[in-house]
């Protein structure tokens, strides 16, 4: 395995030029051999219907020294061919779980589940060796990019998809990957960079991470080089635009590791085909009301085919003197079962203690109507909304403002953003309700009026 260092002249032209860099150099930063992989069997037992096997397989040497990576791998004793597989990255403070690597075998998948890397930070059970999974090593940008955690968390999931290659239980085209937190960060990572894959489901993991996240303070305390390096190099999002396989994002909206308006923007940013799952009030945690679209997402994409709901959110309108409602048109080629708006007070800030509620639609043919009253929007709400299917696909639109606005002469409408991407800042384009063209208008918050007061440039 090369090393990359970066040269004196590099780290400079980084600072001069917001981290410009050749795609050879990110290249071979993760450069990974895909050819064969070396492993062991270290032990193997029935659980029911299910093998196990206990193994360790080589990867990304540390230190001049072998790494062994080791992981479950389960899958049905019985069953007739080859299987679709699934590995699955556990995020930081984790370990490979047995009940899981189970669980999900017998959904009739051949499951690799990994210790990451090393051992860290609330990992004293991880089996693996290289460095040690802590915040430190996860930020680390010198000597160079190379020194990274997750350039070598990288190389442990590639390694992985070898793996399952070369088992005759697995049909290597139907391997699919599902990653938790770092572990979702590590799953855009590997798919915006092997094409073998064929689903992906990333759990809270975003890119732009140092815009909205638990490690700010890291962030905030490091150099500015060092931040450009990591924007530049290790950053996921370098590799958004690159996912290979059809990409299902599911995070909560009160996440308090990867903040919403990173998530969304990460999502937005993706060109290959995706889905977005938003959970009201959910922090950082992977519920079962969590697992079931992500099996329904695998399922379609390395088993059975099929397609989850789409959500049109149409221009919103005022209903007589108090109201404002939001139509929603959703297709499906299965049933839907439930179609619902979630809201909560106040703008883009506060992200992980807000209160979300529910509201039912007015249903007429095809357009769900869901009406919100006008005084909750002084100033404003953020919303989204949410649609289930009977085989278990579910989609949610990004979340976006409403908002009051009034002029100059003291008129007053309403106002609707785009996706929020940003903390503390609504994106345009911005639908004033009345028609008026706000492209180079600014909105400026006034507590006093209650809404915010539309501002144009003379």
């Amino acid at each position: 395995m090369r090393k990359v260092i970066i040269p004196a002249i590099l780290l400079a032209l980084l600072a001069a030029t917001a981290c410009a860099f050749s795609s050879e150099e990110q290249q071979q930063l993760w450069d990974v051999p895909t050819g064969e992989v070396r492993y062991e069997i270290n032990k193997s037992y029935l659980r029911g219907n299910i093998k196990v096997e206990e193994v360790y397989y080589y990867s990304r040497p540390y230190l001049r020294q072998p790494t062994r990576i080791f992981g479950y791998f389960a899958y049905p004793k019985y069953h007739r061919g080859k299987l679709p597989a699934i590995l699955l990255s556990h995020g930081g403070g984790g370990t490979a779980s047995l009940p899981r690597s189970i669980s999900w075998a017998r959904h009739g998948y051949a499951v690799l589940s990994i210790d990451l890397p090393g051992k860290g930070e609330n990992r004293p059970g991880s089996r693996s060796t290289g460095p040690d999974m802590i915040v430190a090593n996860l930020l680390r940008t010198q000597p160079d990019p190379s020194h990274n955690y997750l350039v070598y968390a990288v190389a442990a999931a590639r390694n992985g998809i070898t793996f399952l290659t070369q088992r005759q239980e697995v049909n290597p085209q139907r391997i699919g990957m599902v990653g938790l937190s770092w572990g979702g960060v590590l799953t855009l990572l590997t798919n915006g960079q092997d094409s073998r894959l064929r689903a992906a489901v990333n759990v809270f993991g975003a890119g732009y991470i140092p815009e909205g996240c638990t490690w700010e303070d890291w962030f905030n305390a490091m150099p500015a080089l060092d931040k450009e390096i990591w924007m530049a190099y290790l950053d996921p999002k370098n590799f958004l635009a690159t996912q290979h396989a059809p990409i299902l994002f599911i995070t909560g909206t009160n996440d308090h590791c990867y903040y919403l308006p990173t998530f969304q923007k990460s999502y937005e940013e993706v060109t290959a085909k995706k889905n977005y799952y938003l959970i009201p009030n959910l922090r950082h945690r992977f519920l079962a009301s969590a697992q079931d679209p992500a099996f329904a997402w695998l399922d379609q994409r390395l088993k059975r085919g099929g397609s989850f709901p789409t959500i049109e959110v149409l221009t919103p309108f005022q209903k007589g003197n108090n109201r404002i409602v939001v139509p929603v048109k959703v297709s499906a080629a299965s049933p839907v079962t439930s179609v619902r708006l979630y809201y909560t007070l106040g703008g883009p800030q506060q992200w992980t203690t807000k209160k979300w509620l529910e509201i039912r639609p007015h249903q007429e043919k095809n357009i769900s109507y869901f009406s919100i009253p006008e005084k909750l929007l002084r100033p404003e709400v953020m919303y989204f909304v949410s649609a289930k299917d009977s085989r278990g696909g579910v989609t949610s639109s990004l979340v976006s403002s409403l908002f009051a606005v009034q002029f100059r002469d003291g008129t007053r409408s309403f106002a609707n953003s785009a996706a929020i991407k940003k903390i503390y800042r609504h994106e345009k384009p911005i639908r004033v309700l009345n028609g008026f063209d706000s492209d180079r208008a600014y909105f400026l918050h006034s507590k006093q009026d209650q809404a915010y007061l539309v501002l144009q440039p003379q």
